[in-house]
């Protein structure tokens, strides 16, 4: 697979939204429980793994004016973020064949709170467990409450010749 100009703006678009989304709801997309309303883009890689680039890319963007700016979040979450969502498409692509996307959600969810909980911990600012809990639990919270909008997003784009699968 290439990367076509299609591809580029579809990441682009979502690189985008995330970044203003989360810098939008600033005061409680920085803190310790970091409930993020962009969370919920996460799932259009369930439709097109390139858009994990895309949450990367606004991960990036958005953690720049983040009070905790530094590698951590300029490095490790965009990746975790990209590597998440691949993991994720592929596990509701091969081993879910396409059916409940939430349990796909569950997945991302999950990694993005481990890898928030290891940044957090690196800093030594408490417990693994509990801070990957609790990030994973708002992850759930908005990963899982999205599935449904989304899905219905893409069926609308579908029946209009828009798809984000089709790139």
């Amino acid at each position: 697979m290439k990367f076509t100009t299609r591809r580029v703006v579809l990441v682009a678009i979502v690189a985008a939204l995330y970044a203003v989304l989360t810098v939008g709801v600033a005061p409680i997309s920085y803190s310790f429980i970091q409930f993020r309303v962009s969370e919920g883009l996460k799932v259009l890689v369930l439709f097109n793994p390139w858009l994990a680039l895309g949450i990367g890319m606004g991960t990036f963007f958005a953690n720049m004016v983040s009070p905790f700016v530094g590698p951590w979040e300029l490095v490790w979450m965009p990746l975790t973020d990209i590597a998440g969502g691949v993991l994720a498409w592929a596990f509701y692509r091969f081993v879910l064949r396409e059916r409940w996307p939430a349990l796909a959600m569950i997945v991302y969810a999950l990694t993005t709170g481990a890898a928030v909980g290891v940044m957090l911990v690196a800093f030594d600012l408490g417990g693994f467990w509990f801070l990957a809990g609790t990030v994973a639990a708002s992850e759930l919270v908005i990963l899982v409450g999205c599935t449904p909008i989304m899905v219905f997003v893409e069926r609308t784009l579908k029946q209009r010749g828009l798809s984000l699968s089709r790139s």
